[in-house]
C-alpha cells in the first residue's frame, strides 16, 4: 500500500477485508483504476454444515 501511494495510487480504496480464512484489499493506480489483492487459505474456511 505504501507503494501504491509512492507512486500516485490510492490505499485501501474499498478497507480492508479480513474473514480470517480470506482477506482482500484495494488499491486504486494514479489513473483510478481498482486493483484488488486476494489471499485465501482453502484448509481454514467453515464448512458448509457450520453455516
Amino acid at each position: 500500500n505504501a507503494a501504491a501511494v509512492a507512486h500516485g495510487g490510492q490505499a485501501d480504496v474499498n478497507g480492508i477485508e479480513d474473514l480470517g480464512f480470506m482477506y482482500t484489499r484495494d488499491v486504486a493506480d494514479p489513473d483510478g483504476h481498482l486493483w484488488g489483492v486476494f489471499s485465501m487459505d482453502a484448509s481454514a474456511m467453515p464448512s458448509a454444515e457450520n453455516s
